[in-house]
């Protein structure tokens, strides 16, 4: 879990706004269930305005409905590692308690401490403050609104290199990296012919309900009756023929994805 949620802070690290700084910050945050949430530091040219990484991180996992934290990374291109500032370090200590928190960088160096090691004495609000601070319940008839948190579990190798190009795709050989960590899950896949690959279309903005469709001969189609990479979630479902496996790695015939198209989760095909 470690090299993960340093990967994915430093990932996170590339989305950041540092106009004003030129110094970018990329976090992660370990749920107890297993989830990651990222988060970059956004700058504004009213400096006191600026929001660091940690806290972007930290109040998409809350408002996500997450409120068990094990704990969180921070890269930066600095040496020693970057440790997060005092504030950041108030708002962990209130919403995720003494979490572990690991900082690194580009060079590879690490530090794990816990919270309490970087903050001894956070400030702590009277529990008469906090009382009846939470709603008596949740409106759980409207939740399904929102937004919906989904984490790659790999990624697409193809010759595809843009969405344009993927054509003859059902004659055409990919392979799917998997996070080495989700191998174990593999098991006995090799027993199946064909699998279901389910991606996240990262290429694809915007969509029309109903447009002229490239795919279905220039007719005119709603998004929902045809296979248009822009949709209003920008999901894919593609069921492949399986031709190997290699560890994490498999090699399948007939996906119809670009290369670098995360992969959210595989299935198998019970039609017989």
């Amino acid at each position: 879990m470690c090299e993960k949620l340093l990967s994915t802070a430093k990932a996170a690290r590339a989305r950041a706004y540092a106009p004003y700084s030129r110094f970018a910050v990329g976090a992660a945050l370990a749920t107890a269930d297993g989830a990651i949430f990222s988060g970059c530091n956004l700058e504004n040219s009213s400096y006191g305005l600026t929001v660091c990484a940690e806290r972007v991180a930290l109040w998409g996992a809350y408002q996500a409905g997450f409120r068990n934290f094990t704990r969180m990374a921070v890269v930066a291109d600095c040496s020693p590692p970057p440790a997060p500032c005092g504030a950041c370090l108030q708002v962990i200590a209130e919403l995720a308690g003494d979490i572990e928190v690991i900082m690194g960088n580009l060079q590879g160096e690490v530090v794990r401490k816990k919270l309490s090691e970087l903050l001894p004495l956070p400030f702590a609000a009277p529990p008469q403050m906090l009382a009846g601070s939470q709603p008596a319940e949740e409106a759980e008839a409207d939740l399904w609104r929102l937004p919906q948190t989904l984490h790659p579990i790999g990624r697409v190798h193809s010759s595809f290199k843009e969405p344009r190009a993927v054509t003859n795709y059902k004659t055409s050989i990919a392979e799917i990296h998997l996070e080495p960590h989700f191998e174990e899950g593999l098991y006995r896949l090799e027993e199946e012919s064909r699998i279901i690959v389910i991606g996240y279309l990262h290429r694809a903005r915007g969509y029309r309900l109903k447009a002229e469709r490239r795919g279905r001969g220039g007719g005119v189609y709603g998004v929902f009756a045809c296979r248009t990479c822009y949709r209003p979630n920008s999901l894919s479902v593609t069921e492949v023929e399986l031709l190997s496996r290699r560890g994490s790695i498999l090699t399948v015939r007939g996906l119809d994805l670009i290369d670098g198209t995360p992969v959210l989760d595989l299935k198998t095909d019970f039609q017989r």
